[in-house]
């Protein structure tokens, strides 16, 4: 197997893995609390966005799908943040997250308007999408610290593992207009660790989920 297939077949694990937490996940669904909800229905958006990224195409590509999931996303976990993670919404991570939204809508609607090729595509919507969610993990951090109280670090490794994905996830696309268009062979390497990383991401919070309803049933 060659390492294009491997990529192909990284890139095709993330639709598997979406598909069966989502069939599984639902079995789970009414048991689960709220924090666990909202990471079910992010999981679910994730896998209608991936079955888009495979069956829309403008102008030969796909990349129109990475913009409005970096919207849906990002207005994703400045909510999920305010509401579950931090201990009161912050209005300066509210207001920073509105602007990246803008941004994002933004290139949008200069992608309709001039439809760039793959050559010339370099977006910068996911990397602000990451930034802000990375923003709000540090903010997590800074808030805990300050209550200097233990008991009270609850989602402590959701939210270092957010921290982490969304970080190197950045990494990766800061030069994708390089990755997208590199003859030598390195970008299926990245892109096939990239779609390792998203696969095993996903996994983990699913398995929060399944937790979740696993410790709710037992206690009905």
């Amino acid at each position: 197997m060659t390492i294009q297939e491997i990529c192909n077949a990284s890139a095709n694990l993330i639709g598997v893995v979406l598909i069966a937490i989502v069939c599984l996940g639902l079995y789970r669904y009414k048991s689960l609390d709220a924090l666990h909800k909202n990471i079910f229905v992010y999981l679910f958006l994730m896998m209608l966005l991936d079955t888009a990224s495979r069956n829309i195409l403008i102008s030969g590509n796909n990349f129109i799908v990475l913009l409005v999931y970096s919207l849906i996303e990002l207005v994703f976990f400045v909510y999920f943040y305010s509401r579950f993670m931090l201990n009161k919404p912050n209005k300066i991570i509210i207001g920073l997250g509105a602007v990246a939204a803008v941004y994002i809508v933004a290139e949008i609607v200069q992608y309709f308007a001039n439809p760039m090729y793959i050559k010339q595509f370099q977006p910068y919507a996911k990397v602000v999408d990451n930034f802000v969610i990375i923003i709000m993990a540090l903010a997590f951090f800074y808030q805990k610290m300050r209550s200097f109280n233990e008991t009270r670090w609850g989602n402590f490794k959701l939210n270092t593992v957010l921290l982490i994905f969304f970080t190197l996830n950045t990494i990766i696309f800061l030069p994708f207009n390089f990755l997208v268009n590199d003859s030598s062979g390195v970008v299926f390497y990245i892109w096939t660790a990239n779609g390792l990383a998203i696969s095993f991401f996903y996994l983990y919070l699913f398995s929060l989920i399944f937790k979740n309803g696993k410790t709710a049933l037992a206690y009905s």
